[in-house]
């Protein structure tokens, strides 16, 4: 059991830590309840005990997932699903007005800006989740760049770049968004897919695990539910 404040960080520290290096969960809940049983037999607190948290997750030899397995799995759908919204909403407000989709390269670039960042998210997820104010910035951005490239998009055919049938554009985005949520929900329903800290010495609660299982589908149908209230909402401007 943690007893004190100081060794709750220490262990959110700990698992933070493990995460990025893409343990495995139930490795990960395992490591966790020895080191608590150790803590409960010596009396010390998890500092004395293991040192920093970062430095003793570094030293532990763990099962880890595949080095890039997250980037397959997870990175590129959401980077794809991501630009698939973007383009939608551009395109649904287009529809709105029933006016083409005038794009520019101002107007692009902006589009482009929070997909790319996501694509480099690699680079440096480690310093951004060891950073609170560094994920509110990267959130920032992308709805920045959204916002401007609402503001910058051509005002008519002659300052556009492409004019395009936004209906098109809709109905691809809008299966694209939905074919993305269909295969991470089947994937998340395969028996196994689930990586999530397993505590060895807690008992499963099956109000949990259906909690868990709800978060996770509507995780998956976000950008879809997120294109859906954004089409009732230009809706009512048509």
């Amino acid at each position: 059991m943690i007893r004190t404040g100081t060794d709750k960080k220490w262990f959110d520290e700990l698992v933070l830590e493990l995460r990025l290096q893409q343990v495995y969960g139930a490795a990960i809940g395992d490591t966790v309840a020895s080191a608590r049983e150790l803590l409960a037999d010596t009396g010390q607190s998890a500092e004395e005990a293991f040192g920093p948290a970062r430095h003793y997750a570094a030293s532990l030899d763990l099962p880890r997932a595949p080095q890039y397995e997250w980037m397959r799995t997870a990175l590129w759908p959401a980077m794809i699903g991501l630009l698939a919204f973007l383009l939608f909403t551009q395109a649904a407000a287009a529809w709105a007005q029933s006016e083409p989709l005038l794009l520019s390269p101002a107007q692009l670039a902006l589009i482009a800006a929070p997909v790319i960042a996501v694509a480099l998210l690699p680079l440096y997820l480690a310093a951004i989740v060891r950073r609170i104010r560094a994920i509110v910035l990267l959130v920032a951005f992308g709805g920045l760049a959204g916002f401007f490239s609402s503001v910058v998009a051509p005002s008519n055919r002659a300052e556009a770049w492409l004019a395009l049938d936004p209906v098109p554009w809709l109905v691809t985005c809008s299966l694209v968004m939905v074919a993305l949520s269909i295969m991470n929900t089947v994937r998340a329903r395969r028996p196994g897919s689930s990586d999530g800290i397993i505590d060895p010495l807690a008992e499963a609660s099956a109000g949990e695990g259906r909690g868990t299982r709800v978060a996770m589908v509507v995780t998956n149908w976000l950008f879809p539910l997120f294109a859906l209230v954004m089409l009732g909402v230009v809706s009512l401007f048509r």
